[in-house]
């Protein structure tokens, strides 16, 4: 019998960072379930997807860096290497083209290939994605990136990668294009019912009840208060041109931004951000077309996905703000630590400056004496 690889792939903002989190944990009980779960880095194989999706991490062409295919290769290696059934996950293999797909099926084509999505409405994804931009530096109001996604609803000029990820019947119909439908499982998460996720999981792996669970306190991933929002388009805004991602990544997106997110007390200050009636309208249009269309596609479904087309965001508009809670503007400022900037920054960096210091002493020492 072939070994088995469980690709879960997406979609984005589906519960993908839960079941992670879940899988990492659970790992070394995975294993002696005969399912392997490893990482280049961190606890997703976003690495491997980067690599063969030949995306850049950060701002192209200010400092952002391409994931070598190595990434992948390596990986595959070891996969091959086991005599266990594995399993790889992230939301960033959702966004392989056509060819960098029948790459993928080509590498695993000794492989029994079971393909997992997660998916929820599309008005629930809206303003969870717009904040995942945001950290990525966009400037854009809330307002304008819904107006430029959809009055461009093939490719969003501000975030291109929007439809890439979330026209989904698109997705899915060429994933089982490739892996055949009989091997996709798409699995509508449920708000009410937190466990179906994981229950989805353990029974598509073919695990026991109960194997992977939410992980209590994980503290990650939250969605930021309007508050945190309005700080945080306010600094894009003011983030000087001639600075580079790296600079961006460290101070904002894994300095003030992260430390916030994980003071999770921060979360009731304020409102949530509101999505206005005439985008949840479009939305609704949309994820009604595409559920119909999923239906078609013969693949596995687990959960009711005729819930795509109801209405589960908050409605509304918000009112500017220009002032913030003095907890946020605190936590903010707290984020700094110097270990990340010594890991952040290139070994030459680290020299050029040590030697600016070192000369800059000796001149002072020379003076005094």
């Amino acid at each position: 019998m072939k070994q088995k690889i469980y690709l879960h792939v997406g979609f984005h903002k589906t519960g993908t960072t839960a079941i992670q989190e879940s899988l990492h944990a659970h790992k070394e009980e995975l294993k002696n379930l005969g399912v392997v779960y490893e990482t280049n880095k961190g606890k997703a194989n976003h690495q491997e997807a980067w690599a063969l999706t030949e995306r850049y991490w950060g701002w192209k062409n200010r400092g952002g860096k391409k994931t070598p295919i190595s990434e992948w290769e390596k990986r595959l290696k070891v996969i091959k290497s086991q005599k266990a059934n594995s399993i790889l996950s992230s939301e960033f293999f959702s966004e392989l083209n056509d060819a960098q797909l029948n790459r993928m099926a080509t590498d695993l084509k000794d492989f029994q290939v079971e393909v997992i999505f997660t998916i929820r409405p599309l008005d629930k994804i809206l303003a969870s994605s717009y904040q995942q931009y945001l950290k990525y530096g966009i400037k854009a109001s809330y307002d304008e990136w819904l107006h430029d996604i959809f009055q461009n609803t093939d490719e969003s000029k501000l975030t291109p990668t929007f439809w890439k990820r979330h026209r989904h019947e698109l997705v899915l119909g060429r994933w089982a294009k490739v892996f055949g439908s009989q091997n996709l499982h798409l699995v509508a998460v449920d708000k009410s019912e937190p466990d179906f996720l994981y229950n989805s999981f353990n029974e598509i792996l073919q695990i026991p009840a109960g194997t992977l669970s939410g992980i209590a306190d994980s503290g990650k991933n939250r969605s930021l208060n309007y508050s945190e929002i309005s700080l945080l388009l306010a600094v894009n805004r003011a983030f000087p041109k001639e600075r580079n991602w790296a600079d961006y990544e460290l101070f904002v997106r894994e300095g003030s931004i992260s430390h916030l997110i994980n003071q999770v007390g921060l979360a009731g200050l304020g409102e949530k951000l509101l999505t206005p009636q005439w985008a949840i309208d479009e939305s609704l249009k949309i994820s009604s077309d595409s559920t119909e269309k999923i239906h078609g596609l013969g693949i596995r479904i687990h959960g009711d996905i005729n819930q795509l087309a109801m209405v589960s965001a908050p409605v509304g508009i918000n009112r500017e703000i220009s002032e913030i809670p003095i907890e946020i503007a605190v936590n903010a400022m707290l984020a700094f630590e110097k270990s990340k900037v010594i890991r952040k920054y290139s070994s030459a960096e680290i020299f050029q400056e040590a030697k600016i210091r070192l000369k800059r002493n000796i001149k002072k020492y020379l003076r005094l004496t």
